[in-house]
C-alpha cells in the first residue's frame, strides 16, 4: 500500500512542482505535505463540515448555507479554504447542546487581534502545545478559559535574541521587539 500512495503522490506532485517557476526547496515541500496531513487529520478526526452541514449540526429544522456564513462574520465561527471552498472545523460545534462553542468567538477575536488567521487557529487548536501541558486545545474545549489562557500566551509570543518573549517577560523590559522594514526583528527602546 505505501508504495501505491508514493506512485500516487509523484504522480499528483510531479506536474503541479513543473507549474511552478522557482525552485521548491524540499522544506517546503515537506512543509506544506505536512500541513496537508494536518488538515485531512483534522477532517478524519472532527470533520470539515459545509456550510449546510454546519446548520444541521447545530439543530436547524431548515438547513442553510447562510446560518454559517452570518456565525462566521459576527467572530463565532472560523471558517478554512480547501477544496471545493470554504469548510467549518467540526470541533466548533457542541454536538450535545447543537451549539456553536461559545469559546470560538473569544478565540477568533485572540486570533484576529494576534494576525493570525483562520487556517492558523484552526491548526493551533489541534496541535499539541506547551501552554497545556503537550495537550491540544481542542482537547480541551469543555475547559474554555485554559484554552482562552493558552491561546493568549501562545499568540503573542514575539523572539528576539533565538528566544520566545511571553507577554509578561516583554513588560518588565525597557526595550521590546519590533518588526523592520525587512521584516527581521529588531530591538526598539520604549521611552521612558
Amino acid at each position: 500500500m505505501a508504495a501505491i500512495n508514493m506512485e500516487r503522490s509523484i504522480a499528483a506532485l510531479g506536474p503541479a512542482l513543473s507549474e511552478v517557476d522557482v525552485d521548491t526547496s524540499p522544506q517546503l515541500a515537506r512543509s506544506l505535505q505536512a500541513t496537508e496531513n494536518a488538515w485531512r487529520d483534522m477532517e478524519a478526526e472532527f470533520g470539515l463540515l459545509t456550510s449546510v452541514e454546519v446548520s444541521r449540526a447545530v439543530g436547524s429544522r431548515s438547513p442553510n448555507r447562510s446560518y454559517a456564513s452570518d456565525q462566521r462574520g459576527a467572530g463565532r465561527l472560523l471558517a478554512v479554504k480547501r477544496p471545493g471552498g470554504y469548510k467549518y472545523p467540526g470541533f466548533q460545534i457542541d454536538r450535545r447542546e447543537q451549539a456553536i462553542r461559545p469559546v470560538m468567538h473569544e478565540l477568533i477575536a485572540l486570533a484576529t487581534e494576534a494576525d493570525r488567521s483562520e487556517s492558523g487557529l484552526a491548526l493551533w487548536m489541534i496541535s499539541p502545545t506547551g501552554y497545556l501541558d503537550g495537550l491540544r486545545p481542542v482537547d480541551l474545549l469543555d475547559e474554555p478559559d485554559h484554552v482562552v489562557e493558552a491561546a493568549r500566551q501562545s499568540f503573542n509570543v514575539q523572539w528576539r535574541g533565538g528566544r520566545p518573549q511571553s507577554p509578561s517577560s516583554r513588560r518588565t523590559g525597557s526595550s521590546r521587539p519590533r518588526p523592520s522594514s525587512s521584516g527581521s526583528w529588531r530591538t526598539v527602546r520604549a521611552d521612558p
